[in-house]
């Protein structure tokens, strides 16, 4: 399908200088070519997620996805293909970023976290959804990156970051109506349970590491017990508890 993706030294990003489109200084603006490609994108998940609304596809037609990738990349943006963005961390195809973010319901009211931020694509739709959105990314220039280009974007007031573990979510900013978790763990989390809000939605791929897992769909009872259903299949980048870094960068 695709491949993606407590402690007290946990610190929020501060705004950093917006130095990369990921290899290059950020340009601003778009060609005719890249909106026009969007849209046939929009209009391709449209066919092809079933039950998807209309709002979670505007989500999609607001991202420019290019801007989120390594430059040799973004003659694929709006393919249904996933990309390397460094540090061992890949960009979701559109597919399942549509798929996930479909089953998840998103209202404007809702408090969201994501663990994982990645790219900071899917952050960046989940933004455009609620504007009380939080993402969570342990590798430090990745999340920082991220940052940068959503500030650059004009997302900064809708979605808020945190460097850290995001096997421990962020509880000071709990709890949540929904979560989504981008990479894959071997079980659930825990502390991700508990932030959880009775009622609330968890999207969680849990397996092996770059190899097919499931895709779980976790809902939160009001007496704070759990169900868990399948509801796809695919292969994702680990959850990771540090930093990686300093010792690989692509």
């Amino acid at each position: 399908m695709s491949r993606v993706v407590i402690a007290a030294a946990l610190l929020l990003l501060a705004a950093p200088i917006a130095s990369a489109q990921y290899d290059e200084p950020f340009q601003a603006g778009e060609t005719p070519e890249q909106v026009q490609q969007r849209k046939d994108m929009v209009k391709w998940l449209g066919e092809s997620v079933k039950g998807i609304s209309a709002r979670t596809l505007s989500a999609f037609e607001a991202v420019p996805r290019h801007k989120f990738m390594k430059t040799k990349d973004q003659k694929i943006a709006y393919e249904n293909k996933w990309a390397g963005i460094g540090y061992g961390q890949t960009i979701t195809n559109p597919w399942m970023v549509a798929y996930m973010t479909h089953l998840l319901d998103i209202k404007e009211t809702d408090k969201v976290l994501e663990i994982g931020t990645g790219s900071g694509y899917q952050s960046s739709i989940l933004g455009q959804l609620s504007p009380n959105t939080h993402t969570v990314e342990v590798i430090r220039p990745l999340g920082e990156r991220s940052k940068a280009i959503q500030d650059q974007l004009g997302y900064n007031t809708r979605i808020n970051h945190k460097i850290g573990d995001g096997y421990f979510g962020w509880e000071e900013k709990g709890p949540f109506d929904k979560i989504m978790v981008t990479c894959a763990a071997d079980h659930i989390p825990v502390p991700l349970i508990q932030q959880l809000k009775p009622g609330g939605l968890m999207l969680i791929p849990v397996g092996p590491h770059f190899q097919k897992g499931n895709i779980y769909l976790v809902t939160k009872q009001e007496d704070g017990s759990i169900k868990r259903k399948v509801v796809a299949t695919g292969t994702f980048v680990p959850l990771r508890r540090t930093d990686i870094s300093e010792k690989k960068k692509d």
